[in-house]
Parts: structure tokens; C-alpha cells; sequence
């Protein structure tokens, strides 16, 4: 896994995010606690719960701790999550491109850190916005005490449909066994290794949904809440068998960055590359045109004569045959421009590392796509250096030019 045979630029790879439940579960869990520890930090009981089950558990409580089933222990608190949960607006980012693996993965790089990265490979996370609903359910001993709660509620939340940030909740994403297992291999450098994901702050974790210990990377994600609504579910009154009851219910909207993909890239630093040419297996960001196959036909003209005195004509020497042939791929440079080049009134000079004498078989490239002969380049020394013409190329500090050697099948 992780080999690349051609040489050509690695397509990233892409991993879904199956275990979301668990970033679910930790964010009610810590929304939870927050509002419990704000706005009722006596609670007896914080749970996650329907108001039956909810019942059902103090009462169950109660029971084994030999008190009487009027005499609760409150106050507690109930969060009633929802199911009914969707994409977040547009108007929320909830609908660019990048958030799904199908339609935009590769430009999460340009927007978060990656979780690992070394000199050869990086992961990125990848989070769709969500939106939802939930109900928080308080049940407290006296209308006093239920005062002080929907006072506190409205000071938190500054009136009602008001979008706050209150804090950071803490969770953490299963990494694939894929990931955990790949090898980046490289077959020209001889360079082949695992991932080494400790490094990076990952480590083992028992998942109690799934009753395994499986391979986590921390995540921290801060939700946006604003309050809807306020109800008062009181029972104001008691029976024979029943007290009053104060309740109070909150209805809270959330918007949240869920965890959903994660992508791999492999050879990504070659802008980092330093010297005039150099030769590797990298990935390159120029996606305005179609990177180079492994295998091309060209016709084939017989006995190329560089003229080095000219700037934009090409002399045949002999016949021209019209041959088709195919070409493989063979190699391939990168020469990043620098200050000095740009500096120059004379034209950008490359050393090629080996002698190209079959203009057939190369192709030259920038960011703005393939480089014609002559008109924008040439070649002297006898194959062995390439020119690049600043008067007919936009060049600019940092750009590179990417030079692609095809040689003849035989």
C-alpha cells in the first residue's frame, strides 16, 4: 500500500468517518455539563434521557437509597436530544464544496491544519456543519428556584434566537484501520515506512459503543447554541398522591463541525525543493490541465536539428516521416523560479540532468498549463539545457516549471 509505480503525482486518498456517533454522544454529554454547572450546579441528576425514562431512573434511585418516592432528590436536569438533525444553511458555510468527500475533499488542506504530517505524507479531517434542536428539561424544588434558572437562562443567552460560544467540547475520531496501516513507499529513493501516528498525538482508546480499543486523534469542537424557547411544564397542582411540581423546559438550537472524512496525500512538498532541478515523485498542485499519462503517441519526425539561433522555428534535418510512436514515461524535473531569475534581463536557464535529443517525447509545463517550443521555450547545448523565454512566459517568484521526459517505446 502506498507504492506508486508510475512516478506520476499520487491521487489523495479519501476515508469516510463511520463512528460519528461518538462525537454526538460527547458533545451532548459536555453540553450537558456545562449548562449543569452554569445554571444548576446542586443538580442531583444530569441525564441524557426522555422525561419517562428519566422519571424512571430517580425513582429506580430513589428506591435503592431508601428514600420515598415524593421526596426526590432534585434538582436535576434532562437533555432530550433530537434526531431531526440536517445540514446547516448556507449562510452558515454549511454547503460548500469541500464539506463533502464527493464533491470538493482536496481543498480542506487550505483551510485546516492536518492531524499528521511528515515530510513525505499528511492527513487532513474534513467536518460537515450540522444543525439541530434540543430539549433541556429542569426540574427543581420551588418557583423560587425556578426563577433564578430562566433568569440565568436569559442572561446566558442574551434574549431568545441569539447565537452564543460557550465553550470547546472535547472528543476524538477512530482512525481507520487503513490509515493506521498505510505505508508510503517510494520506489526511486528506496524510502518505505508506516505511519507513525504516536508522533502526532494519537493513542489507544476502549469505545464503549463498540467494546473496542481502537486507535484515537483528539478533537476539540465549539459548538454555536441560541435559545428558541421557554415552557413551563410546572404541575402547580398536587393530588393526594402528588406534590406540585416545578419544571421548567428550554427548547436550544445548535449548529456543530462533525468529523466526516479524513484525506491522505502522499509527496506533497515539491515547491519546497530548493535547487535548480531536481528529480522525484511529488505532487503537484497544477490542476488547470491534464498531468501527463504514462504512455503518449506523438508522430515521430525524424532527426530533430535544435537550432539554437532561433527563438521560435524548429529545423528538420532529413525526411519527415509522419511516424506514430508511442512513448513512455520516463522522468520527470522541477525548477522553481527565484528572486534572482526574476531579477534578470536575461532568460531563465535550466541544467537538465540527462540530454533530451527527441523533442517528441518532452513536455514542459507551468501553472498556467503546456509550454510550446520556441514560442515560449527551447533547447541548447545539445539537449542538455532548456530556456525559458521571459518575454513571452508570465513568470513570477516561486512558480514552477515542470519538465516531463517521454522516451520511445522499443
Amino acid at each position: 500500500m502506498g507504492a506508486n509505480p508510475t512516478g506520476l503525482p499520487r491521487e489523495p486518498r479519501r476515508d469516510l468517518y463511520y463512528f460519528i456517533h461518538n462525537v454526538y454522544a460527547n458533545f451532548f454529554k459536555d453540553t450537558l455539563d456545562y449548562f449543569g454547572l452554569h445554571l444548576l450546579p446542586d443538580s442531583k441528576f444530569n441525564m441524557i434521557s426522555t422525561y419517562d425514562k428519566g422519571v424512571q431512573y430517580m425513582n429506580q434511585m430513589c428506591e435503592n437509597e431508601g428514600r420515598e418516592m415524593d421526596k426526590a432528590n432534585l434538582p436535576a436536569i434532562m437533555l432530550n436530544p433530537s434526531g431531526e438533525f440536517n445540514v446547516a444553511d448556507a449562510l452558515s458555510a454549511g454547503k460548500f464544496l469541500w464539506r463533502f468527500p464527493n464533491l470538493a475533499p482536496g481543498f480542506i488542506k487550505r483551510i485546516f491544519d492536518p492531524v499528521y504530517k511528515d515530510a513525505n505524507t499528511q492527513v487532513h479531517v474534513g467536518f460537515m456543519r450540522m444543525q439541530g434542536e434540543m430539549e433541556l428539561l429542569f426540574l427543581i424544588n420551588s418557583f423560587y428556584e425556578y426563577c433564578d434558572v430562566k433568569m440565568l437562562l436569559l442572561n446566558i443567552f442574551g434574549g431568545y434566537e441569539r447565537w452564543i460560544y460557550p465553550q470547546f467540547f472535547t472528543t476524538f475520531i477512530i482512525l481507520p484501520k487503513e490509515l493506521i496501516n498505510y505505508r508510503y513507499t517510494n520506489e526511486y529513493t528506496g524510502l518505505s515506512y508506516t505511519l507513525d501516528w504516536e508522533s502526532s498525538g494519537a493513542y489507544q482508546h476502549l469505545v464503549k459503543t463498540i467494546n473496542q480499543d481502537e486507535m484515537v486523534i483528539p478533537c476539540n469542537i465549539k459548538p454555536v447554541y441560541r435559545l428558541m424557547s421557554l415552557n413551563d411544564a410546572s404541575t402547580k397542582y398536587g393530588g393526594t398522591d402528588d406534590l406540585a411540581e416545578w419544571k421548567l423546559g428550554a427548547t436550544i438550537s445548535y449548529e456543530i463541525e462533525i468529523p466526516t472524512y479524513l484525506v491522505l496525500e502522499s509527496d506533497y512538498l515539491f515547491e519546497k525543493i530548493d535547487i535548480n532541478i531536481t528529480a522525484g515523485s511529488t505532487y503537484s498542485t497544477y490542476n488547470s490541465y491534464d498531468v501527463p499519462v504514462a504512455k503518449i503517441q506523438k508522430t515521430f519526425n525524424k532527426d530533430w536539428n535544435i537550432d539554437e539561433t532561433s527563438n521560435s522555428t524548429l529545423e528538420l534535418d532529413g525526411e519527415c516521416t509522419n511516424e506514430i510512436r508511442d512513448y513512455n514515461f520516463h522522468t520527470r524535473y522541477f525548477h522553481t523560479i527565484n528572486q534572482a531569475e526574476m531579477d534578470s534581463t536575461s532568460n531563465v536557464i535550466i541544467t537538465i540532468p540527462e540530454q533530451v535529443d527527441d523533442l517528441n517525447g518532452l513536455l514542459v509545463n507551468s501553472k498556467f498549463g503546456p509550454m510550446d517550443y520556441g514560442d515560449h521555450y527551447r533547447l541548447l547545448d545539445n539537449g542538455n539545457t532548456l530556456e525559458i523565454r521571459k518575454d513571452t512566459v508570465d513568470l513570477e517568484v516561486g512558480m514552477v516549471i515542470e519538465l516531463y521526459i517521454y522516451l520511445p517505446s522499443t
